[in-house]
């Protein structure tokens, strides 16, 4: 059934549901009725018998119609009076009665009470009877009343037809609207797979409007903005082969230009040593290149999962970091000034954005760069701000707020990936950066749990 149509199963196991409800129903009435109309049968009986006794004065003829019909009803009991003896006194037995009437007598004459009821199995028939006991004339006698079972069997088969038109038309009309049903459940179901089979064809343009809350309704909020992330992951994949086309395209026209006319014996830097120089310097640009952007390919691979946690000493690192950036510029101050705060997070990945943070700093400061940290209680938990300025340039306004975004170059910016890393280090961690203007001059900011 699972490969049918969603609609269909659900339609399915609807009719299923029903008509096993129903076949149940239908086979539980029919013993209900049976012994529900034994029981008004012997009633019946024990009613006509008194009202035998007694001559018919226990009907009051108050409602001729009641009354009529009670007497309708008490003529389907036959009576026979029976003395000890076998003789019948009143009623004329029918030949089935009376071939089994010595057996009626034995249970009459080994009944203990006054009255008993019984049945008994007759050519394929069965009679409910009912025995008082008596004496007539200083004798034995037995009152004998009886109905056969047709009348019961007539009642119930009556009702059990009209139960199962009754049950097969409910059955019909219910069908038909869970069929509705179950086509009006799945029809936003089978918009949304052609919708996500549009997305997988990259036709992704069309947006999927969902107007429910339900769950079905939660399903199509998931599939649009999972279409949103593909729009933007498209422009980000456009945008990304048209910075890497642009930013190796220079380095590497001026490597084939250079070797082109060493090989042809001329040299543009003055000699073969100022004109290899240039290529390598090249070839070591395009270097950095290649490594920021594997760099911060392998970081979009690792989002997916949490960073490796241990502990780590920030003024630890600072200072290991600082010590390796220290001789790109040595005319420059360095104030370091941070407190030996420990927090968790990926060392190699900290250390890679620290060093692309100051890498930045070198790159722009006149003469000074300063580190340091200060603790903070936010939201009721501790964090650690890492501060890290210099006396350049302030930056530009209009960067401050896509400073950290890929490919964002400023004055004197390389190949806007430096930052990207940072910021991307940063979100797998669970920290914030950020960068201000302080007095004319830049400082960025490192915010992380503790």
């Amino acid at each position: 059934m699972k490969n049918k149509p969603l609609s269909v199963q659900i339609w399915m196991v609807i009719a299923g549901i029903t008509l096993s409800i129903s076949l149940l129903f239908l086979a539980i009435v029919p013993g209900t009725l049976r012994g529900f109309f034994t029981r008004q049968m012997y009633d019946t009986i024990r009613e006509s018998q008194d009202m035998f006794l007694s001559g018919g004065r226990l009907i009051k003829i108050d409602d001729l119609v009641k009354w009529d019909q009670l007497n309708q009803q008490y003529r389907s009991v036959k009576h026979l009076v029976v003395l000890d003896n076998g003789q019948v006194l009143w009623g004329l037995p029918s030949v089935p009665v009376q071939q089994n009437l010595n057996e009626i007598l034995s249970q009459a004459r080994s009944q203990t009470g006054i009255q008993a009821q019984y049945w008994r199995q007759i050519e394929n028939e069965r009679m409910y009877y009912v025995i008082r006991k008596g004496d007539l004339a200083g004798q034995p006698a037995y009152l004998l009343s009886y109905m056969w079972e047709s009348y019961q069997n007539d009642l119930v088969n009556t009702l059990f037809r009209r139960l199962l038109w009754v049950i097969s038309a409910l059955l019909l009309l219910s069908w038909i609207p869970s069929f509705w049903l179950a086509r009006h459940l799945t029809r936003p179901l089978t918009s949304m797979e052609q919708q996500v089979r549009r997305i997988a064809a990259r036709d992704w343009d069309e947006p999927l409007i969902t107007n429910r809350q339900d769950e079905i309704g939660q399903l199509g909020q998931s599939i649009e903005r999972m279409r949103e992330q593909l729009i933007k992951q498209d422009k980000a994949q456009h945008t990304f082969l048209q910075h890497i086309s642009h930013e190796l395209k220079t380095p590497i026209m001026v490597i084939r230009s250079y070797a082109q006319a060493i090989a042809d014996g001329i040299f543009p830097r003055g000699g073969l040593e100022g004109s290899v120089a240039v290529i390598d310097e090249e070839a070591e640009r395009l270097q950095r290149r290649v490594k920021d952007l594997l760099y911060l390919t392998k970081l979009d691979q690792l989002s997916v999962s949490k960073a490796a946690a241990v502990d780590i000493n920030i003024a630890e690192l600072v200072k290991h970091v600082v010590e390796l950036m220290r001789w790109q510029r040595t005319d420059l101050e360095w104030k370091v000034q941070v407190e030996p705060i420990m927090f968790k997070g990926d060392a190699d990945q900290w250390k890679i954005a620290l060093e692309n943070l100051l890498d930045n700093q070198i790159r722009y400061a006149a003469g000074r760069i300063c580190i340091s940290s200060s603790r903070q209680i936010k939201n009721g938990k501790s964090g650690l701000t890492l501060r890290i300025a210099n006396d350049g340039p302030p930056i530009e306004e209009k960067l401050l707020n896509s400073l950290f975004m890929e490919y964002e170059k400023g004055f004197k910016g390389q190949f806007g990936l430096g930052l990207a890393i940072v910021q991307q280090i940063a979100v797998s961690h669970g920290a914030r950066v950020w960068a201000a203007n302080e007095d004319e001059s830049p400082a960025f900011y490192i915010e992380l749990e503790i």
